[in-house]
Formats: C-alpha cells, sequence, structure tokens
C-alpha cells in the first residue's frame, strides 16, 4: 500500500516553486511564445535557485528530492509554461539522468555536478531523419580510431540544441549486432570539432524551446567518453525514456489541473440565458469529466514516481519484474497523462468559447502546447504496442 501524502519537503517544494512560478515565469510566457525566444535569463535563475537539479543527489550537486519531487517540479511547471518544462525535462530527465544511472564518477563530477547546479545545458540526441519511433534503426556512426571514437551522422528534433553544452549522443558502433549490442551512447560536449547547428524549426507549440537538426562530421570523441559499456546505447536510451515519461506526465497533469482552473473561472463569469454558463448541467458536466480524468492521473502519477524511486538509480540493481513493470506503466502513465491533457484543454477551451479561440487567451496557447505530448518522448501509437506486447507477455495482473 503506498501512502499518496506528501512530506512537510515536498509540500515546502511545490508551494515555494508555484509561488516562485506565479511571481518570475507566468508573467512574461506569453512573450516567450509570441517572440519563440528561448527564455535565457529564467534558467539562469532556475539553475541558481537549485532547479535544474531537483532530483540529483547532493552528493553531485543536486537538491537530492528524488523522483516525487521532481514531478512536483514538472507539475507546477505544466500549469504555467510548457516550453520552460520541455526545456527542463530534455536537461534533467533525458539528458541527466542517463549520467547518474549509468555514467562513471568521473563523467558524473565532470558532466552531471555543473549540469546538476544549472551551470551546463543538456541535450539528448537520439531521433534521425530515418529513426524516430524506430530508434533502433539509426545510421550515425561512432568508429573506433585508437583511444577515440569517429561520429559521423544527422540527429533530428533535439530539445536544447542551439544553447546545449553538452550532448548525449547515440550511435552504432556495430550494426551487425543489431539494438541491443551495436549501439553505443556518448558524452559530446559543444566544444568538440565537427559539431555542427542545422535548422531550428519552427514549431506550433513549445516555441520557447529550441528543436534543431544537429550534424555530426567527423566528430572525435574520447574513449572515457563513452557512457555505460559498448554495445549497450539503446538500453541507456529506453531506460532514460522510461524514466522519462514519468515526468512528462506530471508536466500534463499541470496543464490538465490548469485547464478545469481556467474554464472554472471563465465558466463564473460568462452569463448566459440569465445566470452563469457554470450553473449549466452541459458546462458542470464537461468539467466533471475532465476533473475525474485529472483526479486518477495524479494518483497513478505518483504511484508510479514512489515506485521508481524505491528502485533506486542503479539499473543493473533492478530485478527483470521490476523493469518490466515499469516499463509498462510509464507507457500506460505517459499515454493516460498525454490525453487526459489534451483532452481537459480541448474541454476547457470549448467552454471559454470564441474567447478562447483568440490568439492572445492562455488557453489557446495551451492548446497547441498540448498537442505534443503524445508525439514526443515515444508517440502513444509505439506506447500502446508496448503496452499490449507486454499484457501478452506477462499477462495483467
Amino acid at each position: 500500500m503506498i501512502d499518496f501524502s506528501f512530506t512537510d519537503e515536498q509540500t515546502l517544494l511545490r508551494q515555494n516553486t508555484r509561488d516562485f512560478l506565479e511571481r518570475e515565469l507566468r508573467p512574461i510566457s506569453a512573450e516567450i511564445d509570441r517572440d519563440a525566444k528561448f527564455p535565457a535569463e529564467f534558467i539562469r535563475k532556475m539553475g541558481e535557485m537549485g532547479y535544474m537539479g531537483v532530483p540529483i543527489p547532493e552528493e553531485y550537486g543536486g537538491a537530492g528530492l528524488g523522483k516525487v519531487g521532481y514531478c512536483i517540479l514538472l507539475e507546477e511547471l505544466g500549469r504555467v509554461d510548457a516550453s520552460v518544462s520541455t526545456i527542463l525535462g530534455a536537461h534533467c530527465s533525458l539528458g541527466s539522468t542517463p549520467l547518474l544511472y549509468f555514467g562513471t564518477e568521473e563523467q558524473k563530477m565532470r558532466y552531471l555536478v555543473p549540469a546538476a547546479k544549472g551551470k551546463a545545458l543538456h541535450s539528448f540526441n537520439l531521433s534521425e531523419p530515418g529513426a524516430g519511433s524506430d530508434a533502433a534503426s539509426l545510421q550515425t556512426t561512432a568508429v573506433r580510431d585508437g583511444n577515440d571514437y569517429i561520429i559521423n551522422g544527422t540527429k533530428l528534433w533535439a530539445t536544447n540544441g542551439k544553447e546545449a553544452d553538452v550532448y548525449l549522443v547515440f550511435a552504432a558502433t556495430d550494426r551487425s549486432l543489431g539494438a541491443f549490442g551495436g549501439i553505443t551512447a556518448f558524452i559530446v560536449e559543444r566544444k568538440f570539432d565537427g559539431l555542427k547547428l542545422g535548422t531550428e524549426e519552427e514549431k506550433m507549440g513549445i516555441r520557447g524551446s529550441s528543436t534543431m537538426q544537429l550534424f555530426y562530421d567527423n566528430v572525435r570523441v574520447p574513449r572515457e567518453n563513452v557512457l555505460g559499456e559498448v554495445g549497450k546505447g539503446f538500453l541507456i536510451a529506453m531506460t532514460t525514456l522510461d524514466v522519462g515519461r514519468i515526468s512528462l506526465a506530471a508536466g500534463s497533469l499541470g496543464a490538465s489541473s490548469r485547464a478545469i482552473e481556467l474554464a472554472v473561472e471563465h465558466a463564473k463569469r460568462r452569463v448566459q440565458f440569465g445566470k452563469p454558463i457554470a450553473e449549466q448541467q452541459a458546462i458542470q458536466f464537461k468539467l466533471a469529466d475532465m476533473g475525474i480524468r485529472t483526479r486518477m492521473l495524479k494518483f497513478f502519477l505518483y504511484n508510479v514516481a514512489t515506485r521508481a524511486e524505491k528502485m533506486g538509480t542503479n539499473p543493473a540493481g533492478w530485478s527483470k519484474a521490476d523493469r518490466e513493470e515499469l516499463t509498462r506503466d510509464a507507457a500506460i502513465l505517459k499515454t493516460f497523462a498525454s490525453e487526459s491533457a489534451s483532452f481537459c484543454v480541448d474541454e476547457s477551451l470549448q467552454i471559454h468559447g470564441g474567447t478562447g479561440f483568440i490568439k492572445s487567451s492562455e488557453i489557446e496557447r495551451m492548446y497547441r502546447d498540448a498537442r505534443i505530448s503524445e508525439i514526443y518522448e515515444g508517440t502513444n501509437e509505439i506506447q500502446r504496442m508496448v503496452i499490449g506486447r507486454d499484457i501478452v507477455k506477462r499477462g495483467w495482473e
């Protein structure tokens, strides 16, 4: 039995985070979206206040607040600005988790500590022109050359690609071995010769986060920058995504909650047929459906986050059953959370009516931002494949 009550420390984290975001981020969120501007100054403030390393242990420069604490942070960010939530998720969930889980002590001290302290920004490079959902088909190569590896290839959809100091890159080291055995993870510094920035994508939503194409042109990476074991890169990527989907769901929970808040506020103000539309059954039923999904999501999210936290940060020590359970629950959670957020935002916009369709409205921005959650970090179609195959393999209970 898992107790879903939060500790005093976690409650204080939520309140302090909400106060900070409402004071510092909400006033500039519309501008960030309108100008498609990376909020460098705000990210710097987050680093100074320790938010860039919330789940990272104190010994590596973080706050040591674990997966639950990190989900609280992402939930609060999801209420305010999906762009910043995406920036932090790419940096922390995808860019720092692999180092924490698979890095050597030397790699953690060199790369994880600055990341946790907000002194360096990270990016996760897996997707390619021909390898999106089929991540195992990546074409980027890493060839051994003495004590180094030479990386060549193209990466797509690199969040934080323009601003990052460190890139976690996945490349084929032996295609004959396939995904499990033939792919390796590398830590690439921005200053390495041959790393070139491509086109920055102009996106429908999360416009404050940069999404770029990256070119690796004979990038020389020292052997000590191999992350984990040679050939274990695909396992590292999939483990990272499993863990990252939990906090992605937290952002979706925040968006769902905010959508309800905005819907209720508008419904109480808007008068039609002689009374606020909040008193109309049609509106109340919409609010009820939104509330049902959001309440269920909150309990499931913190259930999975608590269990993931108890598993620890050494995947080598996880049991086979725990790993399989995490993979399935993360897939269920990501799918349910992203679709719940899309549903709640859509219903909230409907309650707003024409007001919600206006470009300057908060719910219009949320509508555009929410859509990506059903696509990135593994499309919901792929998540359903993972869930369905696991049910066939292991049964349901």
